[in-house]
């Protein structure tokens, strides 16, 4: 029952993805072809989609932006503010291709008419234009600069220079005509404005001053006193407030909980008193002391009686004092309200004093206020004053320079063909590697001896290559007709798989079973029996398939001669339905003739019998059954084996086929000693352990030493 709980955890690990790099890899290389079809369909999709993008040239402009110069008029309704600024800088870049710009330039180039937006019809109207160039032109600030990269995308080289230029040339226009009679009148204006600022400044200095020697008080000191000590109080009675909520609160619950020591004790307030803390402390001391004469005397000894009494008299105290403590909380409590309400009475007689201070106050600043904006607003005026006077006629140099003229382009840049392809062959891979993962994750069957013993956690015994010459499990005996074939090889192997397993002596029954039908396993027991016999030792291979015999097929024998279904019903001895074979040491005993009850011919004595006779009479006994899973003769006489190998066919067979199979066996009492994976695909690469001597290093026939061409 364990083996079988541990079969079935094996087999959950293998399913659920213990997939490694390898398994990944290979996997891909199996499925090369759906990579290479996915990819070259891509390539295709990218060639295809290169040759019928319109063709797109870039002319690109550079414009400087440099705000250092002398500004004549700097007022916040005349001039822009802070033109330094990042967001100055971004502002002038989205004003570059604002639609204002670009409807200049349409009327400047007539580009209603142009052949290119027309494309032969009739004339275009300027928003249709505007709408298209607002998509062709691009204007971006370089990154820590103030250099302006102004770029024009169409499919017409020439064109794309005269409209990136003609961006540059009317942005340039409009900004001169803004700045065009900003200064006409701004001298006229500030010297009619200078003498009523002046009148408005002369008179909110003289209220202030009068105000001053009215109430004759320095407001500010007094102000600030005042205002110190009532931030003090303040404070106070806050935390006096605080004190009486906790205080009432501490109160209320020991009102609540009564004379209960234990619960008073919960109280933080009477916890921490000075009077229950020392006599707590006391008590610790008090059982730290008793504890200690408990080691040394017994309980009736005077020092443990005197101990004892005195602990009963400290814990009565701690008690009495601790019941004592609502009372005292209560007197607390009545200080703090007291408190509470003196402190609340100052506060209030110094928040009238600051009320009447505060009116004073206010209409002081007032009038402050008054003062200081008209003495602002007037040197204002004045300054301006003297710089119309100090700069007058001085003309104004452009913030704005052309460092690089719209350029022509020789190339396009879209389509980037070789890119397109790039992309295109990039999602093709990703595409075929994600189809070859979504068939793995689909595809449950075992792949390569590694992917089968990682999940059955039994040995591989062999690995059978794929050969053309076998067909539904049919085929040739390779150890004699192609004895230097990879498939031969491989049934070596398997003789030295089983012979490694311990003497023969102990392990003279070799049982080939499968999990389904069409697995392969008449044909790896036959080419097994034919291996071992070509040792020198007497072999025997019995057909206890009894439902669908196939070993007189496979030897070319008649298949109604005497065979085990004779021997095990008591018809014919032991000796006749033996037969000799083509090769040396190699006997075969047929299924025998057809009975109705097979599976209750192998449940009695005689099968056992049959198979303890001949293990008698041979060096080794291979037997070949039917499937596990579509009946349950071998079931009945698997136990009679002592080595059982399961065949199963590589990336057909499903892994809970196989696992049913294995967990039928253990618990009929058998004991698999490995599986066999048969009609392994060439291309198992890492995963098929001897493919290392393939037909690329070793010549035609893919086995090490082998030179005939004999197929």
């Amino acid at each position: 029952m364990q083996n079988t709980e541990d079969l079935g955890h094996q087999t959950e690990l293998g399913q659920s993805g213990a997939i490694g790099l390898r398994d990944i890899w290979q996997t891909l290389l199996d499925k090369a072809w759906l990579v290479v079809c996915v990819m070259l369909a891509a390539a295709a999709l990218g060639v295809w989609q290169g040759a019928r993008s319109p063709v797109i040239y870039q002319s690109k402009a550079v414009l400087y932006f440099d705000s250092g110069e002398i500004h004549v008029l700097n007022i916040q309704d005349i001039e822009r503010k802070e033109k330094a600024g990042l967001d100055l800088l971004h502002s002038i870049a989205n004003n570059l291709k604002s639609s204002i710009i670009l409807r200049r330039v349409v009327r400047q180039n007539e580009l209603t008419n142009h052949v290119y937006f027309t494309e032969g019809t009739n004339r275009v109207g300027e928003d249709a234009i505007v709408r298209h160039l607002a998509g062709a032109v691009d204007a971006k600030l370089r990154r820590a600069t103030r250099l302006f990269d102004v770029t024009v995308e169409l499919g017409d080289a020439k064109l794309t220079q005269i409209i990136g230029q003609s961006v540059l040339d009317e942005f340039l226009k409009q900004i001169s005509e803004e700045r065009v009679g900003a200064g006409t009148n701004a001298g006229h204006a500030l010297l009619a404005s200078e003498s009523t600022i002046k009148a408005r400044l002369l008179k909110a200095e003289h209220a202030v001053a009068e105000y001053r020697r009215t109430n004759n008080i320095s407001l500010q000191d007094t102000s600030d006193i005042l205002t110190v000590e009532f931030k003090a109080l303040a404070e106070k009675l806050n935390e006096a407030k605080d004190e009486v909520r906790l205080l009432e609160l501490e109160w209320g619950m020991s009102q609540k909980v009564g004379s209960s020591v234990e619960e008073l004790l919960k109280l933080p307030m009477i916890a921490r008193s000075p009077e229950v803390v020392a006599l707590k402390e006391k008590l610790q001391v008090q059982e730290s002391a008793l504890s200690n004469l408990q080691l040394r005397y017994r309980e009736k000894h005077p020092a443990m009686i005197q101990a004892r009494n005195e602990m009963a008299t400290i814990r009565a105290q701690f008690e009495e004092e601790i019941r004592r403590a609502p009372e005292r909380l209560k007197l607390v409590r009545e200080g703090a309200l007291a408190k509470e309400k003196k402190l609340d009475g100052e506060l209030k007689e110094q928040e009238k004093k600051l009320g009447n201070l505060s009116l004073l106050r206010i209409e002081y600043d007032r009038l402050q206020r008054e003062a200081a904006s008209e003495r602002k607003l007037y040197d204002t005026v004045i300054n301006r004053l003297r710089e119309i006077d100090l700069t007058g006629g001085i003309e104004k140099k452009s913030e704005y320079k052309i460092i690089e003229p719209a350029s022509l382009p020789t190339y396009p840049i879209r389509p980037n063909k070789r890119m397109i392809l790039a992309y295109a062959l990039v999602l093709g891979l990703a595409i075929s590697v994600g189809l070859v993962w979504l068939l793995q994750q689909l595809d449950n069957s075992i792949k390569s001896v590694d992917h089968a013993e990682r999940v059955f956690g039994l040995p591989v015994l062999g690995a059978i290559p794929k050969n053309k010459l076998i067909t539904d499990g049919k085929g040739r005996l390779f150890i004699t007709d192609d004895p230097q074939s990879l498939c031969a090889e491989a049934f070596r192997t398997l003789r030295a798989a089983l012979g490694l397993l311990g003497r023969d002596e102990d392990w003279k029954v070799v049982l080939f079973t499968s999990a389904v039908p069409s697995e392969g396993k008449s044909f790896t027991g036959a080419n097994y029996a034919v291996a071992h016999a070509q040792q020198g030792k007497k072999t025997l291979i019995i057909d206890l398939d009894l439902r669908k015999p196939s070993l007189s097929e496979t030897f070319g024998v008649s298949g109604n001669q005497i065979g085990a279904t004779d021997v095990m019903l008591g018809r014919e001895p032991f000796e006749k339905a033996v037969q000799t074979t083509r090769f040396e040491n190699l006997f075969l005993m047929t299924a025998g003739k057809m009975v109705p009850n097979p599976a209750e011919l192998l449940a009695g004595p005689w099968a056992k019998q049959l198979i303890e006779e001949a293990a008698k009479r041979f060096d080794k006994v291979v037997l070949d059954n039917a499937p596990v899973n579509a009946v349950s003769d071998t079931l009945l006489i698997c136990k009679e084996a002592q080595t059982i190998c399961l065949v199963m066919h590589a990336r057909r067979t499903p892994v809970r086929v196989v696992s049913r199979a294995l967990e039928m066996l253990r618990r009929a009492g058998g004991k698999p000693s490995g599986v066999v994976l048969n009609f392994l695909p060439g291309s198992a690469g890492a995963g098929y352990y001897y493919y290392y001597s393939g037909n690329k290093y070793y010549g035609s026939k893919g086995v090490y030493g082998a030179s005939s061409s004999k197929g």
